[in-house]
């Protein structure tokens, strides 16, 4: 069996996918993400930087030699290179076979690592004067424990291939110009723990159960496999409220899926857990189960206007840029909508866009602004900090802002899988464009935010504005449908007055 760190990664932060990926039916597997091809381009940038800081003449495997597909080959030539003492290894991969006990059962093993550098040092190994250590580096800003896990797998295997004991090895994180130092000793353990459940779970082929996550599920391309059987399941962890443990706990009560949570009583499901934790699962429940929206607490006043508001933000993380700021304007007066773009085709015009923005918004003075997420609001307030707006302007937005999001979520339960904007409209009968077709999207979740920073990417890159208008679309029909879920709000709201 050959386990790799790509693998075992995977295990950490979800086993069935790791399942799926040794067994799964490839025809169940949907194509990558576009957004995960900018992700690998992220991930080579960064360690090309990385190896620009230590500044060192490196070998790489994949460079020496032809058939690039086949990994062992590319070990034994790390392998080899090592032997000879080069100074640094880029990209190279490193194996090690062993022998895991799994129920009484010898498994022969083979654990491969893809430490981006292996860099010379003056301690002696297998190879003579010297060994080497290991550098990775994840795409993440902030150490992790899987992180750490990681780096320690690949530590022991070249503690195994070059019989000597590392003390440390290096991580280094995105936007950062320092390593940080991993001690092995500390993390060896829990690394070869999580090695031993993974071979127990691929040699016993115990396929792990479903649990569906919307932010650990978006990227991978099992996702429609799983949700399928996951709906023809009835299964829990598609009730908003319901985690992991959760799930977990309630099985241990024979309350296995939906069907059966739904014909619960409160009394009953209060004894597997705390007042309020009981009462949201149970009322969320029955919120799915009757198909109808029940209030949470008392819905605060929503106001009107002859003239509204709608706004939504794109942005682009790696360069902390808010490119596009749409506004749909809706004049109740004379029945009209209409989309408004302010947009940045670069980093140095997000400072005229916010000013352009800012003068919009003024001539509607009166008008409420309509959002749904905290991430306008600090948007507005950092671009307001970054280019001088006057306080008092500021404020005059601030106050108009109304963030849908933060009342449906206090105010109550939906009929719905998440409370996702997509989500909530979809159920209220709003669909999204395939900007690309122009046609309706019937499954919300083919489309996110993700996509427009991949597409903003390729304008940058190709300056194609076909680029742009899928992400005009897309906006658009963001502030169309923040639109809608006001029109419910206010609906509702007139029907409890």
């Amino acid at each position: 069996m050959l386990l790799s760190e790509e693998l075992l990664f995977q295990y950490k932060r979800c086993n069935r996918r790791t399942f799926l990926n040794v067994y799964g039916e490839e025809s169940q597997k949907q194509p990558e993400k576009e957004f995960t091809l900018k992700l690998r381009q992220e991930k080579e940038f960064h360690s090309k930087r990385v190896l620009e800081i230590y500044n060192l003449r490196y070998y790489q495997p994949q460079v020496l030699i032809k058939d690039t597909e086949n990994i062992l080959k590319l070990a034994l030539m790390t392998e080899d290179l090592m032997a000879i003492g080069v100074e640094c290894i880029y990209q190279g991969i490193i194996a090690h076979k062993t022998i895991i006990i799994n129920e009484g059962k010898e498994e022969e093993i083979t654990l491969i690592a893809f430490p981006t550098l292996l860099i010379k040092q003056n301690i002696p190994s297998r190879w003579g004067n010297w060994s080497y250590f290991p550098v990775n580096t994840p795409l993440g800003k902030n150490i992790k424990a899987e992180y750490k896990i990681m780096s320690a797998f690949g530590g022991d295997i070249l503690n195994q291939i070059q019989g000597i004991n590392l003390s440390q090895t290096h991580i280094f994180l995105k936007n950062k110009y320092k390593p940080y130092h991993l001690n092995l000793n500390m993390w060896i353990s829990s690394s070869r723990d999580l090695v031993r459940e993974c071979v127990s779970m691929l040699a016993n082929k115990n396929e792990p159960e479903i649990f569906i996550s919307r932010q650990r599920c978006g990227f991978c391309q099992w996702y429609q496999s799983c949700y399928s059987l996951a709906k023809s399941q009835q299964n829990l962890s598609l009730i908003p409220g319901i985690s992991p443990k959760k799930q977990e706990l309630l099985i241990k009560n024979n309350i296995t899926n939906f069907s059966s949570l739904s014909q619960i009583t409160l009394s009953d499901l209060k004894q597997v857990f705390h007042g309020e934790i009981a009462n949201n699962i149970y009322q969320q429940t029955q919120s799915l189960f009757t198909s109808k929206a029940i209030l949470k607490n008392i819905l605060p006043k929503i106001p009107t206007n002859n003239i509204e508001l709608y706004f939504d933000i794109e942005a682009e993380p790696e360069r902390n840029l808010d490119y596009l700021l749409g506004v749909l304007l809706v004049n109740h007066q004379t029945q009209q909508q209409k989309y408004y773009t302010f947009l940045a085709k670069n980093i140095e015009e997000e400072e005229n866009i916010w000013q352009e923005f800012v003068t919009f918004i003024n001539q509607y003075e009166n008008s409420p602004i309509f959002h749904y997420s905290p991430y306008e609001v600090e948007t507005i307030k950092r671009l307001g900090y970054l280019y001088k707006t006057s306080s008092s302007q500021l404020k005059s937005i601030l106050s108009r802002l109304f963030d849908l999001h933060k009342i449906v979520i206090n105010s109550f339960f939906l009929p719905v899988e998440n409370y996702s904007l997509k989500s909530i409209a979809n159920w209220l009968g709003f669909h999204w464009r395939n900007p690309k077709t122009g046609k309706t999207l019937s499954n919300y979740d083919k489309l996110g935010g993700d996509q427009c920073v991949f597409w903003y990417d390729q304008w940058l890159q190709t300056g194609d504005r076909l680029w742009l208008d899928y992400i005009l679309i897309y906006n658009e029909d963001d502030c169309l449908g923040t639109y809608e879920l006001k029109k419910w709000l206010t609906k509702y709201q007139d029907k409890l007055a």
